[in-house]
């Protein structure tokens, strides 16, 4: 898939590596509720993600070229088409960018996404666990993709970074919770 194949693990997330226990923060979620980013069920995983396209709108120039930056719908996707699986094995799903909420919610509707999607426009979670950025010239910084398993007691169990392909990412999450938990 154009814009990941050259994805490689330069470090960026070794500091939330397994062990790691996660605060304690509410973000704005589309449901139109303020969620704790770890849910109370048994596992959460965090899918971080740079930011989904809208109608109308051309992606960033260079989009498609940026390393990890291209496949955000097909990974939201992804977790739409295996939510009840996760459920089955009590793990919530969230979604984690730094979009604003009404356009995550353009987004939720458009393609029925049935998890919460949090904003973090504000940069909180951004700044509380060091997520990485990129930015592209003319654009507001975004989150650099990967994704985390976390217990209830908030403790981070895997990191998955990088995310070669994000349209499998769902599938990658799902058996790391089942051979973990189940």
């Amino acid at each position: 898939m154009k814009g990941t194949a050259q994805t490689v693990d330069d470090g960026a997330y070794s500091h939330l590596r397994e062990g790691v226990v996660l605060p304690e923060m509410r973000l704005a979620a589309t449901t139109g509720e303020s969620l704790d980013i770890v849910a109370p069920s048994a596992i959460t995983v965090i899918f971080l993600y740079p930011m989904t396209g809208a109608p109308g709108q051309p992606l960033p120039d260079g989009w498609l070229e940026l390393p990890g930056a291209f496949g955000c719908t097909a990974e939201s996707c992804g977790y739409r088409d295996l939510v009840e699986e996760f459920a089955r094995l009590d793990t919530t799903v969230y979604g984690v960018s730094t979009q604003t909420t009404s356009q995550q919610r353009e987004f939720t509707e458009r393609e029925h996404i049935n998890y919460p999607l949090l904003s973090d426009s504000e940069h909180r979670l951004v700044d509380a666990l060091r997520l990485p950025l990129f930015q592209v010239a003319g654009h507001p910084p975004r989150i650099k993709r990967a994704t985390l398993i976390v217990d209830r007691d908030r403790v981070v169990r895997e990191t998955n970074y990088p995310v070669p392909d994000p349209a499998a990412d769902a599938a990658h999450a799902l058996a790391a919770v089942t051979k973990r938990f189940a």
